[in-house]
């Protein structure tokens, strides 16, 4: 009887010991399950377009489907919310636009700060430019500059906060009166300088074809560094403005997700951009040069960008 008693007592030992060290294995073994992707713009943009293509190898990288969810609104606001507000387990994630973290926290009221996110990669770099026609009196931004001492009132199309505000730098500078026409996005962009309905344009990189076209040129980029398709192309600090744009699709994670998640998907991402299907949509669809940045310089790439455009900012309101 004591040895069927002993006997019964190890079987339910086991049977415990064993219920409770399931749950610590599967703890350990990321990911278990899809991961959910949000993409902070609309369905069929740039920035969805580059999810859904990094979608696939990822997944297949890390073993679980990656399912892209858009959540536009808000200059991406509405992606980094959402984010901010989900469990820190790496089942979450969110593309959007760099300046989404870095640029819009200073100019509205939104719910996060750089503090709520983990970043893992920069998967993109936008090559944002200043253009117009070639009709205009004006062959470069600093003809563009000239003219507009002197014709007060012109108009350029604006795409989002940002660019008014480094308008609004430039225009205070150099003594100049220019005014924002807003658009919806890179096609409003084109659609406005196309047809004349304003002086110039800001462009997140839509502008490639048009001007290999020549029905715009290209006029000056606020990029770091100089266009990949139009070397010649002066950046606004080459040309003296203490100011710049680093602008990357961005993947973030909510703060505190475990640090070796955070490595696991850095690791993926950054074989992903390699992928053929991948480097051609860069390459030769949207003509973005191909590019990736891990956790940590990604990090302080954002908080000196946040940091010089809230400098900037204040600039333009003193």
């Amino acid at each position: 009887m004591k040895k069927s008693m002993g006997l019964c007592l190890v079987v339910i030992g086991f049977a415990f010991l064993t219920f409770n060290i399931q749950p610590i294995m599967g703890a350990g073994e990321y990911p278990s399950k899809p991961i959910q992707m949000l993409v902070a713009y609309r369905a069929g943009g740039t920035t969805d377009t580059m999810a859904r293509m990094l979608a696939k190898p990822v997944g297949d990288i890390l073993g679980q489907p990656v399912v892209v969810v858009n959540k536009p609104g808000g200059g991406g606001g509405v992606a980094a919310t959402a984010l901010k507000n989900s469990e820190p387990d790496g089942y979450t994630l969110c593309m959007s636009t760099a300046i989404t973290f870095t640029f819009n926290p200073h100019v509205g009221k939104f719910e996060y700060t750089l503090d709520d996110f983990e970043f893992i990669a920069a998967v993109a770099k936008f090559q944002e430019a200043f253009v117009s026609t070639p009709d205009k009196p004006w062959r470069d931004f600093e003809g563009l500059v000239d003219h507009a001492k002197t014709h007060p009132g012109l108009t350029w199309a604006s795409m989002a906060p940002i660019d008014k505000v480094f308008l609004g730098y430039i225009g205070k500078k150099e003594g100049i009166e220019w005014r924002p026409v807003p658009t919806k996005g890179g096609a409003g962009v084109v659609a406005a300088v196309l047809g004349k309905h304003v002086d110039f344009g800001f462009s997140g990189g839509i502008h490639y074809s048009y001007a290999k076209a020549g029905k715009m040129i290209v006029l000056a980029t606020p990029r770091p560094e100089r266009l990949a398709d139009f070397p010649d192309v002066p950046t606004l600090k080459d040309l003296g403005y203490d100011v710049e744009m680093s602008n990357f699709n961005t993947v973030a994670a909510p703060k505190g997700t475990p640090p070796s998640v955070v490595k696991k998907l850095a690791d993926a991402f950054s074989e992903a951009v390699k992928d053929s299907n991948y480097v051609d949509l860069l390459e030769n669809k949207i003509h973005f040069p191909p590019f990736f940045l891990g956790p940590v310089e990604l990090e302080k790439t954002i908080r000196s960008d946040s940091e010089s455009y809230r400098k900037m900012i204040q600039y333009v309101k003193e």
